[in-house]
Formats: structure tokens, C-alpha cells, sequence
């Protein structure tokens, strides 16, 4: 059993296109969420401590609804409202007035400091990452990798993780020997009419590997991340606050510890397929999925009893 492994939730993302909280619409055979199939993966492997880190639309059925799953399941909740002005010194608040979006995945994470003393995964609430996901995040952390300077990473297919109607947003990994080198963002990745995938932001004649490696936001790392965010969210509030539009990712955090030696990331690869909400056309493709692996004995009718 992971007991010491805690599970860290994006959650204060909604989606522009979808006009609405898709962490929470119903997707499975009795109106199960997106985010309970990732609950019960996570159960799976004996994690008895959730963490979700949400917006102030994150309402209070909502909180009632998680609290009374993971309740029941005799694990541990809390929720974390992250603001514009979580965590920022009031010295810039003037400067912030006029912010809309929140600050990233960096800032989210550091905002949970104060609740996590053990290892943990951190993982978004929009997407369906898959059961073996979790399994391989587990085997880093009983095998002792997990470590104050080395975390770990599960990584996908590129092919595993666009739908054909899509334009995505993809972390492209390099990897030396199990070892994560770099991670670097390309937009509006799609597949094109020969079922080949491209970028429509750089130039067309290139065509990305299927097989690429692929971080969907799947992590693993020991607490020591949270001296590092500190570091490079201050140095961040002073270069960039006054950007309203500018953000503290958890991916250009990793790339320059990773750049100044002061940490290694191993990866795992994993053949799932990772599915996200996007926009309204990927709920019924979501719902036939889901009970494709009802049909295949990966979840129950039921998940929670």
C-alpha cells in the first residue's frame, strides 16, 4: 500500500470552449465524473490522501460530492482555492489588479506547500490518464527513486493522446537513458488528412513521431519541489507580474532545474491512452469509451458502492 503517496488534483482550470466545470459533468453509466475514474485509480493503489487545488467556481455541492467519495473510501480530503493573489506578496498587488487568469501549474502546486510532507503525484482533473498510469507512478515510489533531487515522470505516445478532431497543446519530451533532458511545448498539434500530426505554429512540411514521448502533466515528486517553486515563482513575480498574461509552469520550472543540474527526472513510459475534455464534441466520445472499459473489466458498472 502507498501511504505515504498523496495525490495532488489540478482542478481550477475550465475550459474557455466548454463553457462549463468539465471536471464535473457526467461521463460514466450512473454520472460519474471524469475525475472519479482517476479517484479510483488512485484508491487502486492505496493513496489515502487528495489534495485539490481549485478556483472559487469550484462550488460547495461540489466540495460535498468529492469529500463524501473519498470519505467513504476512508481517505483524507482537502481543498486549496487558488487566487490571483495566493501566495503573492502584497507589494504587487497594484500591479496584479487587473489579472484574469491564474498564475499556472507552478503556482498551483506551491499553494499546496503547507499540505504535503510526503511524496506525491500531481495530476490535471480533466483528464482520463488510464490504470497502468498510476501503477507505474506507484513502482517509482516503492522502488525508492522518488527522491529530494530526483522525481519521476510518466510520459505517453503522442498518437495516444490527440483525438482526430483536436488541436492540442502537447509537452514533447527528450529523453537520454530514462532521463528527462528537456520538455518543450508546441500548439495547435493536430492530425492532418493523411492521419499525420503536425503543428500549424511552425512549418508545415514537419511532421511530428507518432511515438513521440509526451507529458501530460503526470508527475512525481518528493516535497523538496516546494523550496525550488518558492525560488522561481519570486524570481518570476519580479520579471514578469505586470504581464497579466504571462504564467509559472510547472514544465519551465523542471527545464531549469533540469538545466542547472539541480535535479534529475525519470521517466516511464506508458502505452494508456490519456483523454481529455476539450470542448463539448469530446463528452460522447468519452462516454463510449468509458464504457468500453466497463466492458472490458477495466472499471465496474459501479464505482463506487
Amino acid at each position: 500500500m502507498s501511504d505515504n503517496l498523496s495525490l495532488v488534483i489540478l482542478a481550477g482550470n475550465i475550459g474557455k470552449q466548454y463553457e462549463w466545470q468539465k471536471q464535473i459533468d457526467p461521463i460514466g453509466p450512473n454520472k460519474e465524473t471524469l475525475l472519479e475514474y482517476s479517484i479510483f485509480d488512485a484508491l487502486e493503489i492505496g493513496i489515502k490522501h487528495f489534495v485539490f487545488i481549485i478556483n472559487q467556481d469550484f462550488g460547495l455541492e461540489t466540495k460535498k460530492y468529492f469529500q463524501h467519495i473519498i470519505d467513504k473510501n476512508f481517505s483524507q480530503v482537502e481543498f486549496i482555492l487558488q487566487t490571483t493573489y495566493t501566495a503573492v506578496p502584497r507589494s504587487i498587488y497594484d500591479s496584479i489588479e487587473n489579472r484574469k487568469q491564474p498564475w499556472g501549474t507552478g503556482h498551483a502546486l506551491l499553494i499546496a506547500k503547507s499540505h504535503l510532507s510526503n511524496p506525491f503525484i500531481v495530476i490535471d482533473a480533466d483528464h482520463l490518464y488510464g490504470k497502468t498510469t498510476f501503477y507505474k507512478a506507484k513502482e517509482l515510489f516503492v522502488e525508492g527513486i522518488i527522491l529530494p533531487n530526483r522525481y519521476g515522470l510518466i510520459t505517453y505516445y503522442l498518437e495516444n493522446t490527440i483525438e482526430k478532431h483536436n488541436y492540442v497543446t502537447r509537452g514533447l519530451c527528450t529523453i537520454n537513458k530514462d532521463y528527462l533532458v528537456h520538455i518543450k511545448k508546441f500548439n495547435n498539434i493536430h492530425f492532418n488528412d493523411n492521419e499525420e500530426i503536425i503543428s500549424d505554429e511552425i512549418n508545415d512540411d514537419l511532421i511530428f513521431d507518432s511515438q513521440a514521448s509526451t507529458s501530460i502533466n503526470f508527475w512525481i515528486f518528493h516535497p523538496s519541489i516546494f523550496r525550488f517553486l518558492e525560488d522561481k515563482f519570486s524570481q518570476f513575480l519580479k520579471k514578469d507580474s505586470s504581464e497579466l498574461e504571462s504564467t509559472f509552469s510547472l514544465y519551465s520550472v523542471i527545464n531549469n532545474m533540469i538545466k542547472e543540474n539541480q535535479l534529475e527526472v525519470i521517466v516511464r513510459k506508458t502505452n494508456e491512452r490519456c483523454s481529455r475534455i476539450y470542448n463539448r464534441e469530446d463528452k460522447q466520445y468519452l462516454i463510449e469509451r468509458i464504457r468500453d472499459l466497463i466492458e472490458m473489466d477495466i472499471y465496474p458498472k459501479m464505482l463506487w458502492k
